[in-house]
């Protein structure tokens, strides 16, 4: 029995090695295509939206360094893989939404890339227009006329000339303080320290101002009498009667006048080191040891005087008075200082 063998006729012809080589050709390049058509990408169709939270509702029309959202979508596909160019020289960024800003403004072409597709948007940047200078007219603040320093017992005003203003609200922050109205508020402090008064107009309580108050003690008040008199200084004996056959006392030099003011200037003098206590012995005719009368309490010679006094800048006089002799020698110094300073010595 024979057997039937396709193409034997056309085999019988050809080199078996040849036959095989062309089969195995065929069957490589049949795969190769298979391969390609199963990784062929389709590109589906895609939009770009463009947004900004400044320009809501525009898509292709921006200001320079307006930060712009890009999102990718996609009606089919893969969301993997996506890469944005954005058309200025910035590197790409990654991803199905990303945020941009350009610098610079221009036209500009943003690419979305998957693979081999590419999707284009063209991007219109403006230059941002001129900001307007803020309106300032209603951020004025008032201000509180009057001093930042008052006695006790002393009365005292402050005001406020804010224009446009119809009411004003003052008011002390201590407990239980009254407030007062008008343009204007008169306080009379009864007591020192601190005090902060603060003031509303207009009902604006987000512009209220304070200023600080210093209330200082009164100040110490002389009476009305308060007379300085020396205390008579007691005369010496008059000489003898040259009649009397007594030798005539000889003349004794002239003693150079001094009034009280200048004195006091000149022991001022002492307690900044100008002078020193030798410089006085010509209208002390030369008794250095003359009593120095203080506040009417405390006695001292006049160079141990000078001596305490002597660079003690706070030391304050406040009135000299000389008793002379008739030849106008100083015998006796009478000096009023502050009673403040009565520690220095």
């Amino acid at each position: 029995m024979n057997s039937y063998r396709p193409f034997s006729k056309i085999t019988s012809h050809i080199d078996p090695m040849v036959l095989y080589t062309f089969l195995s050709l065929l069957a490589i390049s049949i795969v190769l295509l298979a391969f390609q058509a199963s990784n062929r990408e389709t590109c589906s169709e895609a939009a770009i939206v463009l947004a900004s939270q400044q320009h809501a509702g525009k898509t292709s029309s921006f200001t320079a360094g307006e930060v712009i959202t890009f999102r990718a979508d996609l009606k089919g596909g893969s969301n993997d893989g996506l890469s944005w160019d954005f058309g200025d020289s910035t590197a790409a960024a990654p991803g199905l939404q990303v945020y941009h800003a350009f610098s610079k403004a221009g036209s500009y072409t943003v690419t979305l890339r998957r693979g081999k597709c590419d999707w284009r948007q063209e991007v219109i940047v403006l230059n941002a227009p001129p900001e307007k200078e803020p309106d300032t007219r209603g951020d004025i603040y008032p201000v509180i006329e009057g001093p930042d320093e008052v006695f006790v017992g002393r009365s005292v005003t402050y005001s406020n000339h804010l224009p446009n203003a119809t009411s004003w609200s003052w008011q002390l922050l201590q407990p239980n303080a009254d407030t007062h109205s008008g343009n204007s508020v008169k306080y009379t402090f009864g007591s020192p320290g601190e005090r902060i008064l603060s003031l509303i107009v207009n009902g604006d309580s987000s512009k209220m101002v304070t200023k600080r108050i210093t209330v200082f003690p009164a100040p110490a008040q002389r009476p009305a009498n308060d007379h300085f008199e020396p205390i008579p200084f007691p005369e010496e004996p008059k000489p003898a009667d040259p009649s009397a056959g007594a030798a005539a006392v000889p003349e004794k030099p002239k003693t150079p006048a001094i009034s009280d003011d200048e004195f006091k200037f000149f022991l001022t003098q002492v307690i900044d080191k100008q002078k020193n206590a030798s410089d006085f012995s010509q209208y002390l005719c030369d008794n250095l040891g003359a009593r120095v009368l203080l506040n009417d309490k405390e006695t001292d010679t006049f160079s141990h005087f000078c001596s305490r006094i002597r660079g003690k800048k706070r030391f304050k006089i406040e009135l000299v008075n000389l008793i002379k002799d008739q030849n106008g020698c100083v015998k006796e110094i009478r000096v009023r200082y502050d009673k403040k300073f009565l520690g220095i010595f």
